[in-house]
């Protein structure tokens, strides 16, 4: 029995997968709202020099109710900028003559030791507590000379993201899927944790930089782990719905941080969920194709008795005859598999390299959407929830797009119209407007995102799909890296961010014309499987031209002619009958 045939038997969708695929969903939500948390933690406060103490305030009573606001029009210069949110400058205070006395009803300008000169902040910073109790800023004064700090903490998780990418999906696919979800779970859990304990910034970073590296780090093998298990169109489903409850974080760290004002306490309650998540991986089992790849076809077989068992199917006598364990056996390389072998043969270079620039182009925008809701001119809050509402439908048109129109062309599209939206931004002034076309940007990214996860599993063989992933999730977190960093340009040239992003989008998509559509094909087994799909692009526009060598070129061109708009069903039917 071929491996290919192994996961029909066992059930394409039964009770065992339902139970890796709702593990993974959780996980996932869990997993989103420790990303975001980032967003509340590091919240923009106003923020001003901290002048005279609030106590002198009890003899001005009429001004007792807001004194703080009096003082600060009084005792601070306006902003440096013009175009600042705020009506006083947040670094600076005026040179207060010697032996001054605050009084509400006179300006510096009476005094006449007023030199109308400016200083730094003498005496600290104090905070606007209105909407947020505390934030990072607050606790570690991240502001003026460190205001760019919170934004390199984002870079720093994403970072995190990349490293445990490329760790990650090396190792599930030298150790294997199952241990490294415990891996990647532990610095998941313990990173986030401890980033509530944090005494400065700098151990926050590290925190973050580790509970990034773990969140990645269990999400790509586990998600091999749902791949590998489904079977038929229920693939697509399963990885749709994973990405929905994935989506369902932005819903509960919205509602949680409406009521939790506090960073540290809001970092716990999204914590803490992790600690449970260490006993479902107990029960699962390792994955059948990595088992197989491995030469391990009798540990194989077991796995494959215990999911039929689950799934209350009746299996044949022998799963994997002698002759099936030999061509398994042939057909994989001793040498352990390695990102080398992504690039060692052209096509599959190619490939490689085009899904990375799509996956960094994803991130890029998906992250740059979600992180700068709150410049949109509405409520911060309600932004976000939407937010993530929207990557529910559009994961639902994600799950049946791809089986109506495809991978590929579902992917140009929607990342086409993420890049449209980001652009449009830029024309249209703050408020409601603003904010529905972000959301129809976010919109197409999201579902490109959800089908992006698909199309790579689909594309990589067996030996090196965990790699392949794991390398798409390197070149996301570039876009992750870079996010919070563009994002930053905005407060130069406002427009800057949103046009890097939609222009990002836009090359994306026009360089997933060059790619292969993977809808309807088994998943490849093999270095040379893997290297074969698409391999006849070029070949196939040229058809018309004279004959192809090969009966193999024949029918992998009757197969790409199917992903190809150069080719009608008729010339594919024809290539077929050859």
């Amino acid at each position: 029995m071929k491996l290919e045939e192994v996961i029909p038997l066992v059930g394409n969708f039964g009770r065992y997968q339902l139970f890796v695929a709702l593990y993974t969903g959780l996980l996932c939500m869990v997993g989103c709202m420790i990303t975001f948390g980032d967003m509340f933690f590091a919240a923009e406060t106003d923020h001003w020099c901290q002048v005279l103490p609030a106590e002198n305030c009890s003899i001005w009573v009429e001004f007792q109710a807001n004194c703080t606001d009096v003082k600060k029009s009084i005792l601070l210069p306006p902003p440096e900028n013009e175009n600042s949110k705020y009506p006083h400058s947040n670094c600076k205070q005026w040179d207060l003559p010697p032996g001054y006395e605050f009084d509400p009803y006179e300006s510096l300008s009476q005094d006449a030791n007023f030199t109308n000169d400016t200083v730094l902040c003498e005496d600290g910073w104090g905070y606007d507590t209105s909407q947020y109790k505390t934030t990072i800023i607050s606790d570690f004064d991240l502001v003026c000379d460190k205001r760019n700090l919170p934004s390199l903490a984002q870079s720093m998780y994403f970072l995190g993201f990349l490293v445990g990418s490329f760790v990650c999906g090396s190792l599930s696919d030298w150790i294997g899927r199952k241990k490294v979800v415990f891996f990647g779970l532990f610095f998941l859990a313990a990173g986030s944790i401890v980033t509530a304990f944090s005494v400065n910034i700098y151990m926050y970073i590290a925190a973050r930089f580790f509970a990034g590296f773990g969140n990645m780090g269990f999400y790509i093998p586990v998600f091999v782990l749902v791949v590998e298990f489904t079977g038929g169109s229920w693939r697509t489903a399963v990885t749709m719905a994973v990405s929905i409850l994935y989506a369902f974080g932005y819903f509960f760290l919205a509602t949680a941080a409406m009521y939790v004002r506090e960073w540290r306490t809001l970092c716990l309650i999204i914590s803490l969920p992790t600690l449970p998540f260490f006993i479902p991986p107990l029960f699962m089992q390792e994955s059948v194709d990595w088992l197989v790849s491995k030469g391990r076809t009798r540990e194989a077989e077991d796995v494959v008795r215990r999911v039929a068992k689950i799934n209350k199917k009746t299996l044949p006598e022998v799963v994997f005859n002698d002759e099936d364990i030999q061509e398994e056996t042939e057909s994989k390389s001793t040498i352990p598999p390695s990102v080398i072998d992504l690039f060692k043969t052209p096509n599959m270079a190619f490939k490689t390299i085009n899904i990375m620039f799509n996956w960094t182009v994803n991130n890029l925008v998906y992250y740059g959407l979600a992180q700068s809701t709150g410049d949109l001119g509405v409520d911060e809050y309600w932004a976000f929830f939407v937010s993530g509402a929207v990557d529910i439908p559009s994961l639902i048109y994600a799950t049946f797009g791809v089986e109506w129109f495809g991978r590929k062309w579902n992917l140009v599209v929607l990342e086409l119209v993420a890049g449209i939206g980001c652009i449009a931004t830029v024309f249209i002034p703050l408020g409601i407007w603003r904010t529905v076309v972000a959301m129809i940007a976010k919109f197409g990214v999201a579902a490109s995102y959800g089908i992006l996860y698909l199309y790579t599993s689909e594309l990589f063989p067996t030996p090196v799909r965990s790699i392949g992933l794991g390398m798409g999730g390197v070149a996301a977190q570039l876009g992750g890296i870079l996010s919070p960093i563009i994002l930053l340009l905005g407060k130069y040239v406002e427009s800057l961010p949103q046009t890097l992003f939609g222009s990002s989008a836009a090359l994306g998509a026009i360089l997933l014309l060059l790619m292969p559509e993977t809808k309807g094909r088994p998943l490849p087994q093999t270095l040379k499987e893997g290297e074969e799909i698409g391999k006849c692009w070029w070949m196939c526009r040229k058809s018309d031209e004279g004959p192809i060598s090969s009966d193999l070129d024949n029918r992998l061109c009757a197969e790409s002619s199917l992903s190809n708009p150069a080719f009608d069903s008729k010339e594919a039917d024809d290539l077929n009958e050859n």
